[in-house]
């Protein structure tokens, strides 16, 4: 081969080699999410949520999981279809981010052109076999206390500290006063290896436990689920609300021989000069 004719053809292979190694760069689409809506069907509870994030998929691959509003590339163009779930913080823990398993996912199938926005609000709601147990105040007090409580729990039907409704739960320690201890006496019979979590709006001045008093051969023994930070200061009496989702799930892998469960409420004034005001609403079991 003449020498020109060898750089020539070493030049192309060259040329194309570099194709290879940085492939030309597709253009992508977008699709904007700036809010989602959510509702609770018929029998299903409160609308209240605390969606926190959405995992975002197309055809079957994720994009990744995004804080709102969000704007997210997507470069497999064409006909695609898009799932969106709604993702929550498990126990209120910003690195515990889970897609909240009775939660359906929104779907649409889009067609998706380079450089195009698509704007979309998912709508989210249970999944219709969700089994779901809501209790409120509406009717009264459902908690008794026990153990060695000397707090109150009552209701307040006062409009600037109700959440929902007419009427919100009220746990009360005044100074002076150690413990509040009260339980919900319905008997659960959730068992080992089912899915459950309580959702539950709340307000506090002060830490709080939540968790189950287990019943196992006749005998009863307390088990934690978690305990809950405040987020309100000073007296407490302007609830500051929030929603939680508690995972009952590991409290039930550790009595798998459990008779049954019975909800408990547990606080300790962590300052001896200050009352203890706890707020709750819409105590809602929720599990396949």
């Amino acid at each position: 081969m003449k020498p020109i004719v060898f750089f020539i053809a070493l030049f192309v292979l060259v040329l194309q080699g570099c194709d290879i190694i940085n492939p030309e760069e597709k253009a992508p689409a977008y699709l904007y999410i700036p809010s989602f809506t959510f509702q609770a069907n018929l029998n299903q509870g409160t609308s209240s949520e605390s969606i926190t994030e959405v995992w975002v998929y197309a055809k079957d691959q994720s994009l990744g999981v995004y804080d709102l509003p969000a704007k997210i590339p997507i470069l497999d163009l064409g006909t695609t279809d898009i799932r969106i779930f709604p993702g929550i913080k498990n126990n209120g823990i910003s690195n515990t981010r889970i897609r909240y398993p009775f939660y359906a996912p929104f779907d649409t199938t889009l067609t998706i052109s380079a450089f195009q926005v698509d704007t979309l609000i998912p709508h989210f709601s249970y999944y219709n076999q969700a089994v779901i147990s809501e209790k409120g105040f509406e009717g009264g007090n459902f908690l008794v206390q026990t153990g060695t409580n000397n707090g109150n729990f009552s209701v307040t039907n006062q409009a600037s500290q109700v959440f929902e409704g007419n009427r919100s739960g009220w746990g009360h320690i005044d100074v002076g006063m150690s413990h509040l201890y009260y339980k919900d006496d319905d008997n659960l019979y959730y068992t080992s290896g089912n899915n459950v979590f309580l959702e539950m709006n709340y307000s506090s001045n002060n830490t709080f436990s939540v968790g189950f008093i287990t019943t196992t051969g006749g005998i009863a023994s307390k088990n934690l689920a978690l305990i809950i930070n405040p987020t309100s200061s000073g007296d407490g009496l302007s609830p500051v609300w929030k929603k939680i989702y508690i995972d009952f799930g590991y409290v039930l892998q550790q009595n798998p021989t459990a008779q049954f469960h019975e909800l408990y409420i547990e606080a300790i004034p962590s300052n001896a000069t200050t009352p203890v005001n706890i707020f709750l609403d819409n105590l809602k079991w929720v599990t396949w």
